[in-house]
C-alpha cells in the first residue's frame, strides 16, 4: 500500500472504552484525493474473521473520524499473499 503511493497517511486506530474493550482497526489507509478510506482487519486465517464484530468497528470509526470519507472495507489473510 504505501509503495503505490495513492494513500496520503497509513496506519491502524485504537479507541478506548471506559470499562469494555477497545476497538481496533489494524489498517486505515487514507487516499490521497481526500475522498476514501480503506479500514482493513488482518487476520492469519479467513476462519477467524467475525465480518459482524468488524462492521461495528468501520461504524464506530465512520462516526468518529472518517464522517467525510467513502469507506472501502477489506479483509487480508495470508492466503492473500
Amino acid at each position: 500500500m504505501m509503495e503505490s503511493h495513492r494513500y496520503s497517511d497509513i496506519g491502524s486506530w485504537w479507541e478506548r472504552k471506559k470499562e469494555k474493550e477497545a476497538n481496533e482497526i489494524d489498517i486505515v489507509a487514507l487516499s490521497i484525493d481526500g475522498k476514501t478510506a480503506i479500514v482493513a482487519e488482518v487476520k492469519r486465517q479467513q476462519r477467524n474473521y467475525d465480518h459482524k464484530a468488524f462492521m461495528e468497528k468501520v461504524d464506530c470509526i465512520k462516526t468518529s473520524i472518517l464522517s467525510k470519507y467513502l469507506i472501502d472495507t477489506r479483509l487480508f489473510t495470508l492466503e492473500d499473499m
